[in-house]
């Protein structure tokens, strides 16, 4: 009796379309075995693909036995020859290996005696054939998804933000999942320059949108979330971005923001620091002696813990969170804007929005008409690219540069299409918001908290003897303080007449000096130094 190993495989796809069921197969092979009166010593089947048999488990257990077992099978048997193997040069391999093992590989449906040198002719066919098939079938796929991508839609799994679902036509679509929101609000975060990418993506996570450390920064460079499909490069064809068709999460101009933080084109503010809710202010902090940054932990009492912001170095610079805190609300309250300094100000900037109305009207004509301009250009591309007269990389270089201007373009029309009562609304809130700081911070959430800290004071500060100064001037600061000075009691709004000279004298820091090289700091309707005005 001769024994030998029957094998049966099947792809899923196979099986749906053909029939070709493991159990069918095994079936037919143990037939064959009593017709020739053989002994089937081993009989294994899985279902994977038959590119390759590192990856087929099954085939490897059977390699596994005949190592195990040497001289017990003298043949493999298998009901065609794609069942053993879709990839030519991978089957003469493994025809080989098993003959150095003194196993016969054969096809019960497609037998050949090898022998005979003219079989191999034939063995060639049989293995080719499910090859060419497969590289069809590899062809007609890539082709159907990028005919579909280039109608704007995404195949595959939907990414972060979106779930896949079917349309009236019955054919894949990306809508707006639960998630989409804090896709946006990643984005948003990020396009500040306020926050480290690592730093957003905690906030999100603590939200409930899990995603790891490597996984965020694609998320962020992903043309599908401002409405874009991508086509990867094919042949002689170049990347594309064709407009979706499903509903975009960010816009353009937030998508094209956050790609010049990432590109270091926008200038990045973010501190990185490890955020608590009992530690807002570190990160913000350096010590007034040696000058490095505060950090801050907690220690266990008896009762109780106790925080404190402190340095690493030897000087045992210490501060209870308490007095910092307490302290820093106090400074607060006394820079916030006064309210007759606030509607000053609210008045000249609608002088100067209304006098600037007609400029503004001039420039967007202007630049729509570049960005048609620029569309021209890009059909014009696009044209010469399909007869041929244009390189594609020469093509993909030209549109990507043509598409980013386009963007940006229309990014600074969104930028001057503001109405007056929208303009207005924007600056009330501001002058609103200058004028309680320290109500908005001691209200804020530890996110919004940075956010106010990172904005306002980007250099560090420093605490000593209970008053706050910043390491650097801070013109911001400074303006709100010498405004603020410049009024004293009297609210006869005569500005010429009741400002105060201090209000042209900006500071080291928040300290008093004795300059006022930073007259041009002042506020709208504010008079110009006298030349005869000295420090």
């Amino acid at each position: 009796m001769v024994n030998v190993i029957l094998y049966a495989r099947v792809s899923t796809d196979e099986q749906a379309a053909k029939g070709e069921s493991i159990p069918l197969q095994k079936e037919r092979l143990e037939q064959y075995c009593i017709l020739k009166e053989y002994t089937a010593a081993k009989y294994y089947a899985e279902d994977f693909s038959a590119k390759s048999f590192d990856n087929r488990p099954e085939f490897n257990k059977l390699l596994d036995f005949i190592k195990a077992n040497k001289g017990l099978v003298r043949k493999l048997l298998i009901v065609r020859w794609d069942r053993f193997s879709r990839n030519a040069p991978e089957a003469y391999n493994m025809i080989a290996k098993l003959a150095k093992m003194g196993v016969e590989v054969n096809a019960i449906e497609q037998p050949l005696d090898l022998m005979v040198p003219e079989n191999k002719m034939m063995l060639a066919f049989y293995l080719a054939a499910p090859e060419v098939e497969n590289d069809r079938r590899s062809i007609n796929t890539i082709n159907g998804m990028r005919k579909n991508r280039k109608q704007g839609r995404w195949l595959g799994v939907a990414p972060v933000g979106y779930k896949n679902a079917r349309d009236g036509q019955d054919k894949p679509i990306l809508v707006k999942s639960d998630q989409a929101p804090l896709v946006q609000k990643a984005f948003e975060l990020y396009a500040t320059g306020n926050y480290h990418m690592d730093i957003v993506r905690k906030i999100i996570n603590k939200e409930g949108l899990e995603i790891g450390k490597s996984q965020f920064p694609r998320l962020l460079q992903n043309p599908i979330y401002c409405g874009y499909v991508e086509i990867k490069a094919f042949r002689n064809e170049p990347d594309e971005l064709v407009r979706g068709i499903h509903e975009p999460i960010v816009s353009e101009e937030l998508f094209n923001e956050v790609q010049q933080v990432m590109t270091g084109k926008k200038k990045f503010t973010a501190k990185i620091t490890k955020v608590r809710d009992e530690f807002p202010l570190r990160g913000f902090l350096i010590c007034n002696r040696c000058g490095r940054n505060l950090t801050a932990s907690g220690s266990k009492g008896r009762s109780e813990r106790y925080y404190y912001y402190h340095c690493t170095a030897k000087c045992r610079e210490r501060f209870s969170v308490d007095i910092i805190h307490n302290t820093f609300n106090e400074w607060l309250a006394r820079i916030s804007m006064k309210p007759e300094i606030g509607q000053l100000y609210l008045i000249a900037m609608e002088d100067t929005f209304k006098a600037n109305e007609a400029d503004r009207e001039s420039e967007i004509i202007r630049l729509g008409n570049e960005i048609n301009k620029k569309s021209e250009l890009l059909d014009k591309a696009s044209r010469k690219f399909i007869n041929d007269e244009l390189d594609p990389v020469d093509y993909k270089r030209l549109k990507e540069s043509i598409q980013r201007e386009i963007t940006e373009t229309k990014a600074r029309v969104s930028e001057l299409r503001v109405t007056e009562d929208g303009y207005m609304e924007y600056l009330r809130f501001g002058v609103t918001f200058l004028g309680n700081l320290q109500y908005y911070y001691s209200t804020a959430t530890l996110e919004n908290k940075q956010r106010l800290l990172g904005s306002i004071f980007p250099e560090k500060l420093i605490f000593n003897e209970n008053i706050y100064r910043t390491a650097k001037p801070n013109e911001i600061v400074d303006l709100l303080f010498n405004v603020n000075g410049g009024f004293g009691e009297n609210k006869n709004w005569n500005i010429v007449k009741n400002i105060d000279h201090s209000s042209w004298v900006p500071g080291v820091g928040i300290e008093p000096t004795i300059c006022c090289q930073n007259w041009f700091l002042r506020p709208a309707r504010l008079p110009i130094p006298p030349s005869g005005h000295e420090c």
